[in-house]
């Protein structure tokens, strides 16, 4: 396709298209991102990312899937190159890898009154191929294939799942698979 087919196509100039190809030119304009990516048979998020397993840079929003408990158990099903129109999608901040997704938060376990808490309904934005170090909050799947949201800490050289809600009780990780590390949180109310 020419940049006068692609110009048309999008409905900008063929010097807006040009700026786009130049290095260090300009991105396309929110509003036209979503045509952009469609005629290119890419996501927003990969679009913003430049084709890279890294998503957008300062400034710049994307969206990830908010998947159901179920669906994050199975993490990798999730792409956010490929078009997502099977999940509501949320706004975040921090940078896009191809696997990132959202979570409801389900439950009072990591409500806390002093510090960090995560009422029920908050979102959670998780980062599946990030390596989870004691202090993160993390997805976590058990033997039964159930996620779960905790804090993960090390005591005397063992990991243990950590609930923020002193009502419960702290578990070792044990053979719990860590399948995400939490990045960023937010609350809606409508």
């Amino acid at each position: 396709m020419s940049e006068q087919q692609f110009a048309d196509a999008v409905g900008v100039s063929r010097g807006a298209v040009q700026q786009w190809e130049k290095p260090g030119g300009t991105a396309p304009k929110r509003t036209n991102q979503p045509h952009v990516a469609r005629l290119l048979g890419i996501s927003v998020a990969e679009l913003l990312s430049g084709g890279s397993n890294i998503g957008p840079g300062v400034g710049a929003r994307a969206e990830v899937p908010l998947v159901s408990e179920v669906v994050a158990g199975n993490y990798t099903v999730i792409d956010n190159y490929k078009p997502k129109n099977q999940f509501e999608t949320v706004p975040v901040t921090v940078p896009v890898k191809r696997h990132t997704y959202a979570l409801r938060v389900s439950g009072d376990s990591m409500v806390s009154e002093t510090g960090d808490s995560f009422p029920e309904g908050a979102i959670v934005i998780v980062e599946p191929e990030m390596e989870a170090v004691p202090g993160d909050y993390v997805i976590a799947l058990n033997a039964n294939n159930e996620t779960t949201f905790k804090q993960l800490v090390k005591d005397g050289g063992e990991l243990y799942l950590k609930p923020l809600n002193t009502r419960y009780p702290i578990r070792p990780l044990g053979k719990a698979a860590i399948i995400g590390v939490v990045r960023e949180f937010s609350k809606r109310f409508r």
